[in-house]
Protein backbone atom coordinates (compact mmCIF):
# COMPACT_ATOMS: atom_id res chain seq x y z
CA UNK A 1 0.00 0.00 0.00
CA UNK A 2 1.37 3.45 -0.81
CA UNK A 3 0.69 6.75 0.42
CA UNK A 4 1.10 9.61 -1.14
CA UNK A 5 0.27 13.20 0.14
CA UNK A 6 -1.31 15.65 -3.16
CA UNK A 7 -0.79 18.80 -1.61
CA UNK A 8 0.60 19.68 2.39
CA UNK A 9 -0.18 23.79 2.47
CA UNK A 10 -3.57 23.80 4.50
CA UNK A 11 -5.38 20.73 3.77
CA UNK A 12 -3.97 17.37 3.62
CA UNK A 13 -5.41 15.43 0.70
CA UNK A 14 -3.66 11.97 0.17
CA UNK A 15 -3.79 9.20 -2.44
CA UNK A 16 -3.70 5.87 -1.47
CA UNK A 17 -3.22 2.96 -3.84
CA UNK A 18 -2.36 -0.70 -4.01
CA UNK A 19 -0.44 -3.50 -5.72
CA UNK A 20 -3.56 -3.76 -7.63
CA UNK A 21 -4.13 -0.35 -8.94
CA UNK A 22 -7.02 0.47 -7.03
CA UNK A 23 -6.46 4.10 -5.72
CA UNK A 24 -8.46 6.30 -3.56
CA UNK A 25 -8.17 9.53 -2.42
CA UNK A 26 -8.83 10.96 1.36
CA UNK A 27 -10.56 12.79 2.72
CA UNK A 28 -13.56 10.16 2.13
CA UNK A 29 -16.17 8.30 3.09
CA UNK A 30 -16.47 4.51 3.83
CA UNK A 31 -18.90 1.86 3.90
CA UNK A 32 -19.93 -1.27 3.43
CA UNK A 33 -20.50 -2.85 -0.49
CA UNK A 34 -24.61 -2.34 -1.36
CA UNK A 35 -24.49 -2.77 -5.25
CA UNK A 36 -21.52 -2.55 -7.93
CA UNK A 37 -23.31 1.61 -8.79
CA UNK A 38 -20.88 2.45 -5.47
CA UNK A 39 -18.26 0.07 -6.20
CA UNK A 40 -16.17 2.82 -6.65
CA UNK A 41 -17.34 5.62 -4.43
CA UNK A 42 -15.60 5.56 -1.20
CA UNK A 43 -13.21 2.92 0.85
CA UNK A 44 -15.38 -0.63 1.52
CA UNK A 45 -15.51 -1.55 5.10
CA UNK A 46 -15.94 -5.29 5.93
CA UNK A 47 -16.92 -5.19 9.97
CA UNK A 48 -16.58 -9.34 11.10
CA UNK A 49 -18.06 -10.02 14.48
CA UNK A 50 -16.85 -13.19 16.58
CA UNK A 51 -18.61 -14.48 19.48
CA UNK A 52 -17.56 -15.26 22.40
CA UNK A 53 -18.93 -18.25 21.76
CA UNK A 54 -16.85 -19.08 18.38
CA UNK A 55 -14.12 -19.39 20.96
CA UNK A 56 -15.77 -22.12 23.28
CA UNK A 57 -14.55 -25.39 21.75
CA UNK A 58 -13.72 -27.10 18.61
CA UNK A 59 -17.37 -27.85 17.33
CA UNK A 60 -18.63 -23.82 18.06
CA UNK A 61 -14.54 -23.29 16.11
CA UNK A 62 -15.03 -25.05 13.76
CA UNK A 63 -18.46 -23.68 12.39
CA UNK A 64 -16.79 -20.17 12.34
CA UNK A 65 -14.10 -21.57 10.63
CA UNK A 66 -15.75 -23.02 7.69
CA UNK A 67 -18.04 -19.88 6.97
CA UNK A 68 -15.63 -17.01 7.79
CA UNK A 69 -13.87 -17.51 4.46
CA UNK A 70 -16.69 -16.98 2.42
CA UNK A 71 -18.80 -14.73 4.27
CA UNK A 72 -15.38 -12.45 3.83
CA UNK A 73 -15.54 -12.87 0.47
CA UNK A 74 -19.04 -12.02 0.08
CA UNK A 75 -18.45 -8.55 1.70
CA UNK A 76 -15.07 -7.76 -0.37
CA UNK A 77 -14.86 -5.37 -3.15
CA UNK A 78 -11.85 -6.58 -5.68
CA UNK A 79 -11.93 -3.19 -7.47
CA UNK A 80 -11.53 -0.85 -4.22
CA UNK A 81 -9.60 -0.86 -1.38
CA UNK A 82 -11.29 -2.45 1.44
CA UNK A 83 -10.88 -1.91 4.99
CA UNK A 84 -10.93 -5.17 7.27
CA UNK A 85 -11.88 -5.24 10.73
CA UNK A 86 -12.33 -8.10 13.43
CA UNK A 87 -14.15 -7.47 16.60
CA UNK A 88 -15.11 -9.87 19.56
CA UNK A 89 -18.13 -9.45 21.78
CA UNK A 90 -19.37 -8.14 25.04
CA UNK A 91 -18.65 -11.36 26.46
CA UNK A 92 -15.12 -11.20 24.73
CA UNK A 93 -11.85 -9.73 26.14
CA UNK A 94 -9.28 -8.13 23.28
CA UNK A 95 -6.53 -10.23 24.25
CA UNK A 96 -8.64 -13.42 23.29
CA UNK A 97 -9.90 -11.94 20.02
CA UNK A 98 -5.62 -10.72 19.01
CA UNK A 99 -5.22 -14.31 19.15
CA UNK A 100 -8.06 -15.94 17.92
CA UNK A 101 -6.83 -18.20 15.52
CA UNK A 102 -8.72 -17.06 12.14
CA UNK A 103 -7.17 -13.45 12.61
CA UNK A 104 -4.85 -15.12 10.44
CA UNK A 105 -7.26 -15.17 7.68
CA UNK A 106 -6.88 -11.65 7.37
CA UNK A 107 -2.92 -11.83 6.32
CA UNK A 108 -4.11 -14.76 4.14
CA UNK A 109 -7.21 -12.71 2.93
CA UNK A 110 -5.31 -9.83 1.91
CA UNK A 111 -2.32 -11.81 -0.08
CA UNK A 112 -5.14 -14.14 -1.73
CA UNK A 113 -7.58 -11.43 -2.94
CA UNK A 114 -6.54 -8.16 -2.38
CA UNK A 115 -4.18 -5.67 -1.09
CA UNK A 116 -6.26 -4.49 1.67
CA UNK A 117 -6.12 -2.02 4.77
CA UNK A 118 -6.32 -4.19 7.95
CA UNK A 119 -7.46 -2.81 11.29
CA UNK A 120 -6.58 -4.00 14.60
CA UNK A 121 -9.05 -6.31 16.32
CA UNK A 122 -10.78 -4.97 19.02
CA UNK A 123 -13.57 -6.84 21.45
CA UNK A 124 -16.88 -4.09 22.83
CA UNK A 125 -15.80 -5.24 25.63
CA UNK A 126 -13.17 -2.19 25.99
CA UNK A 127 -16.76 0.12 25.89
CA UNK A 128 -17.51 -1.00 29.61
CA UNK A 129 -13.86 -0.34 31.03
CA UNK A 130 -13.46 2.49 33.21
CA UNK A 131 -9.79 2.26 34.29
CA UNK A 132 -7.42 3.74 31.51
CA UNK A 133 -3.77 1.91 32.54
CA UNK A 134 -5.98 -1.20 32.03
CA UNK A 135 -7.44 -0.13 28.63
CA UNK A 136 -4.17 1.05 27.82
CA UNK A 137 -2.04 -1.89 28.67
CA UNK A 138 -4.31 -4.19 26.91
CA UNK A 139 -4.58 -2.43 23.57
CA UNK A 140 -0.55 -2.45 23.65
CA UNK A 141 -0.14 -6.27 24.36
CA UNK A 142 -3.29 -6.61 21.77
CA UNK A 143 -0.96 -4.76 18.91
CA UNK A 144 1.94 -7.06 20.08
CA UNK A 145 0.24 -9.76 19.87
CA UNK A 146 -1.78 -9.00 16.39
CA UNK A 147 1.95 -8.70 14.66
CA UNK A 148 3.60 -11.15 15.09
CA UNK A 149 0.21 -13.39 13.34
CA UNK A 150 0.32 -11.02 10.10
CA UNK A 151 2.96 -9.91 7.86
CA UNK A 152 1.31 -7.37 6.54
CA UNK A 153 2.25 -3.22 7.57
CA UNK A 154 -1.30 -2.40 6.18
CA UNK A 155 -2.37 -1.74 9.48
CA UNK A 156 -4.37 0.71 11.52
CA UNK A 157 -3.33 0.95 14.72
CA UNK A 158 -6.73 0.57 17.38
CA UNK A 159 -7.14 4.12 19.21
CA UNK A 160 -10.58 4.87 21.65
CA UNK A 161 -11.48 8.36 21.11
CA UNK A 162 -13.52 7.20 24.43
CA UNK A 163 -10.98 7.63 26.90
CA UNK A 164 -9.50 11.07 28.63
CA UNK A 165 -8.54 13.11 25.90
CA UNK A 166 -5.14 13.80 28.15
CA UNK A 167 -4.45 10.07 27.36
CA UNK A 168 -4.70 10.25 23.63
CA UNK A 169 -1.30 11.31 23.29
CA UNK A 170 0.18 7.83 25.11
CA UNK A 171 -1.22 6.12 22.00
CA UNK A 172 0.46 7.71 19.24
CA UNK A 173 3.36 7.99 20.78
CA UNK A 174 3.20 4.23 21.29
CA UNK A 175 2.40 3.48 17.65
CA UNK A 176 5.21 6.18 16.16
CA UNK A 177 7.48 3.61 17.54
CA UNK A 178 6.40 0.78 14.90
CA UNK A 179 7.40 0.49 11.38
CA UNK A 180 3.71 1.15 9.71
CA UNK A 181 4.41 2.59 6.42
CA UNK A 182 5.20 5.69 4.30
CA UNK A 183 3.69 8.85 3.46
CA UNK A 184 5.48 10.05 0.22
CA UNK A 185 5.10 14.11 -0.32
CA UNK A 186 6.78 16.43 -2.54
CA UNK A 187 9.45 17.30 0.16
CA UNK A 188 10.01 13.95 0.99
CA UNK A 189 8.55 11.26 3.25
CA UNK A 190 6.73 10.89 6.81
CA UNK A 191 6.73 7.79 8.72
CA UNK A 192 2.66 6.40 9.08
CA UNK A 193 1.13 6.12 11.90
CA UNK A 194 -2.30 4.86 10.58
CA UNK A 195 -4.90 4.61 13.57
CA UNK A 196 -8.52 3.27 13.84
CA UNK A 197 -10.34 5.50 15.98
CA UNK A 198 -12.72 4.31 17.45
CA UNK A 199 -16.01 6.96 18.42
CA UNK A 200 -17.82 3.81 20.45
CA UNK A 201 -21.31 4.60 17.88
CA UNK A 202 -21.50 8.26 18.92
CA UNK A 203 -21.02 11.29 16.95
CA UNK A 204 -17.86 13.63 17.03
CA UNK A 205 -20.09 16.16 19.88
CA UNK A 206 -19.83 12.90 22.75
CA UNK A 207 -16.15 13.28 22.60
CA UNK A 208 -14.90 17.01 21.28
CA UNK A 209 -12.07 17.46 23.84
CA UNK A 210 -10.80 14.07 22.08
CA UNK A 211 -10.79 15.36 18.67
CA UNK A 212 -9.69 18.80 19.61
CA UNK A 213 -6.67 16.72 20.62
CA UNK A 214 -6.52 14.40 17.87
CA UNK A 215 -6.47 17.53 15.18
CA UNK A 216 -3.49 19.55 17.51
CA UNK A 217 -1.38 16.29 17.77
CA UNK A 218 -1.33 15.79 13.96
CA UNK A 219 0.08 18.97 13.02
CA UNK A 220 2.53 18.50 16.36
CA UNK A 221 3.52 14.90 14.81
CA UNK A 222 4.11 16.23 11.40
CA UNK A 223 6.54 18.89 12.32
CA UNK A 224 8.15 15.98 13.93
CA UNK A 225 8.30 13.95 10.90
CA UNK A 226 5.19 11.70 11.29
CA UNK A 227 1.65 11.37 9.61
CA UNK A 228 -1.06 10.18 11.67
CA UNK A 229 -3.71 8.57 9.00
CA UNK A 230 -7.11 9.35 11.01
CA UNK A 231 -10.09 6.62 10.05
CA UNK A 232 -13.00 7.48 12.13
CA UNK A 233 -14.67 4.33 12.95
CA UNK A 234 -17.59 3.09 14.26
CA UNK A 235 -19.28 6.98 14.09
CA UNK A 236 -22.82 7.79 13.71
CA UNK A 237 -24.04 11.02 11.97
CA UNK A 238 -26.50 12.81 14.27
CA UNK A 239 -29.71 12.65 15.01
CA UNK A 240 -32.88 14.09 13.48
CA UNK A 241 -36.53 14.40 14.77
CA UNK A 242 -39.67 15.84 14.24
CA UNK A 243 -38.18 18.53 16.32
CA UNK A 244 -34.81 18.98 14.70
CA UNK A 245 -35.12 18.44 11.48
CA UNK A 246 -32.38 19.97 9.69
CA UNK A 247 -28.57 19.65 11.14
CA UNK A 248 -25.06 19.73 10.78
CA UNK A 249 -23.73 16.75 9.18
CA UNK A 250 -21.38 16.56 12.04
CA UNK A 251 -19.28 13.19 11.42
CA UNK A 252 -18.69 14.71 7.74
CA UNK A 253 -16.96 17.68 9.24
CA UNK A 254 -14.14 15.73 10.47
CA UNK A 255 -12.43 16.01 6.69
CA UNK A 256 -12.07 19.85 8.09
CA UNK A 257 -10.43 18.60 10.82
CA UNK A 258 -7.66 16.37 10.06
CA UNK A 259 -9.53 13.00 9.39
CA UNK A 260 -8.94 11.09 6.52
CA UNK A 261 -11.29 8.45 6.08
CA UNK A 262 -14.81 8.61 7.77
CA UNK A 263 -16.34 5.59 8.31
CA UNK A 264 -20.27 4.63 8.27
CA UNK A 265 -20.61 0.84 9.49
CA UNK A 266 -21.01 -0.27 12.88
CA UNK A 267 -19.69 -2.58 15.30
CA UNK A 268 -22.73 -4.08 17.29
CA UNK A 269 -23.26 -6.63 19.64
CA UNK A 270 -23.54 -9.76 17.22
CA UNK A 271 -27.53 -10.95 18.46
CA UNK A 272 -28.58 -7.04 17.94
CA UNK A 273 -28.34 -7.25 14.43
CA UNK A 274 -27.15 -4.85 11.82
CA UNK A 275 -27.48 -1.66 14.10
CA UNK A 276 -30.58 0.35 12.68
CA UNK A 277 -34.80 -0.39 12.52
CA UNK A 278 -35.79 -1.89 9.44
CA UNK A 279 -38.25 1.51 8.61
CA UNK A 280 -35.71 5.02 8.00
CA UNK A 281 -37.07 8.16 6.37
CA UNK A 282 -35.60 9.20 3.51
CA UNK A 283 -32.31 11.03 4.30
CA UNK A 284 -30.84 13.98 2.35
CA UNK A 285 -27.51 16.02 2.48
CA UNK A 286 -27.31 19.52 1.32
CA UNK A 287 -23.74 20.84 -0.05
CA UNK A 288 -24.62 23.98 0.31
CA UNK A 289 -25.10 24.00 4.26
CA UNK A 290 -23.75 20.32 5.00
CA UNK A 291 -27.16 19.68 6.51
CA UNK A 292 -28.69 16.49 7.06
CA UNK A 293 -32.56 16.73 6.76
CA UNK A 294 -35.63 14.55 5.62
CA UNK A 295 -36.67 14.50 1.99
CA UNK A 296 -40.23 13.67 3.80
CA UNK A 297 -41.89 11.72 6.29
CA UNK A 298 -42.03 8.77 4.32
CA UNK A 299 -40.84 5.35 5.76
CA UNK A 300 -37.97 3.02 3.72
CA UNK A 301 -37.05 -0.06 4.10
CA UNK A 302 -33.63 -1.06 5.09
CA UNK A 303 -32.26 -2.21 1.85
CA UNK A 304 -33.23 1.43 0.64
CA UNK A 305 -31.56 2.90 3.15
CA UNK A 306 -28.07 1.69 2.47
CA UNK A 307 -29.01 3.06 -1.05
CA UNK A 308 -29.61 6.31 0.08
CA UNK A 309 -26.74 6.37 2.49
CA UNK A 310 -24.56 5.18 -0.21
CA UNK A 311 -25.79 8.29 -2.54
CA UNK A 312 -25.39 10.40 0.13
CA UNK A 313 -21.62 9.22 0.92
CA UNK A 314 -20.68 9.09 -2.70
CA UNK A 315 -22.14 13.21 -2.94
CA UNK A 316 -19.89 14.00 0.32
CA UNK A 317 -16.62 11.98 -1.19
CA UNK A 318 -16.94 13.78 -4.69
CA UNK A 319 -17.45 16.86 -3.19
CA UNK A 320 -13.62 16.38 -0.79
CA UNK A 321 -11.84 14.70 -3.46
CA UNK A 322 -12.97 17.27 -6.33
CA UNK A 323 -14.05 20.56 -5.12
CA UNK A 324 -11.55 20.54 -2.07
CA UNK A 325 -8.94 19.41 -3.59
CA UNK A 326 -9.04 22.89 -5.66
CA UNK A 327 -10.43 25.11 -3.55
CA UNK A 328 -9.69 25.69 0.01
CA UNK A 329 -11.39 24.65 3.97
CA UNK A 330 -11.09 28.33 4.51
CA UNK A 331 -13.12 29.11 1.06
CA UNK A 332 -15.43 26.34 1.40
CA UNK A 333 -16.58 27.05 5.24
CA UNK A 334 -16.58 31.09 4.55
CA UNK A 335 -19.63 29.99 2.28
CA UNK A 336 -21.21 28.15 4.95
CA UNK A 337 -21.73 30.53 7.87
CA UNK A 338 -23.63 27.30 10.04
CA UNK A 339 -20.45 24.90 9.47
CA UNK A 340 -17.81 27.54 9.88
CA UNK A 341 -19.22 28.04 13.10
CA UNK A 342 -19.15 24.75 13.80
CA UNK A 343 -15.77 23.85 13.49
CA UNK A 344 -14.33 26.65 15.13
CA UNK A 345 -16.07 25.36 18.39
CA UNK A 346 -12.79 23.11 17.94
CA UNK A 347 -10.66 25.70 18.52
Amino acid sequence: MEFRLLNDIDYFSMKISNIEGNIRTTPSRAFKRINSQYDNSYFTEILTSVRHDNLKGQINYDLFDRNIERKIKNNENNQNINILTFFGDKETDISEISKFEDIGLIDNFEKLFNDNLISMPFALSLYNKNNYDTIYSQIKTSYDQFVTSVSTKNIFCYLPVYIDYKKIRDFLNFYSDKDLGTVYHSGGTYNAIPVYADFKRSNPDAFKRSVAMLQKLKKEFIKDGFYPIYYAANISRPRLSDKKYNVIAKEFMLSFLGFDIIGTSMAYQPREGKGYPQNNKYLNFDLNTFNYFYKNNDKIKRKEADINKAQILNAQTNFLNNTMTKSSPTNELNKRPEAKKYIQTYG
